[in-house]
């Protein structure tokens, strides 16, 4: 059996959260490297389902281990709200990303601007 297959499998049957989480992370990024296509493979899409489901930790392990690209990616499938996007600069700072907390700062200022005196740490 190839990797792919088994890590899909054990994403498919693992009930431990971390370990899915896992594979998901890797595997989406993995899958949507091929930019030749029109549509999401279905796990493609199983994968994408569920660290949409997941964000806020999905998020959290790609900001502390500064995957800046990913995170980017990830953040732009999902709607953000303000509190949502509030929390994400938190996560960032707690995990010394800089340049994923300036980004994300870009982000805030794009979607929902600031507001005088909105510019605490």
């Amino acid at each position: 059996m190839k990797r792919e297959e088994e890590l899909d499998r054990k994403f498919l049957t693992s009930g431990q959260e971390k370990v899915k989480l896992e594979i998901a992370l890797m595997r989406y990024f993995e899958l949507a490297k091929d930019k030749n296509k029109d549509f999401l493979s279905e796990m493609e899409q199983t994968y994408q389902n569920y660290l949409l489901k997941r964000f806020r930790p999905a998020m959290e392990t790609l900001l502390e281990q500064k995957e800046n690209k990913k995170m980017k990616q990830l953040f732009l499938q999902k709607e953000m709200s303000q509190g949502l996007l509030e929390e994400l600069l938190l996560m960032a700072s707690k995990a010394h990303n800089t340049e994923a907390f300036l980004w994300l700062l870009e982000q805030k200022q794009a979607l929902y601007g600031f507001e005088k005196g909105d510019m605490e740490l």
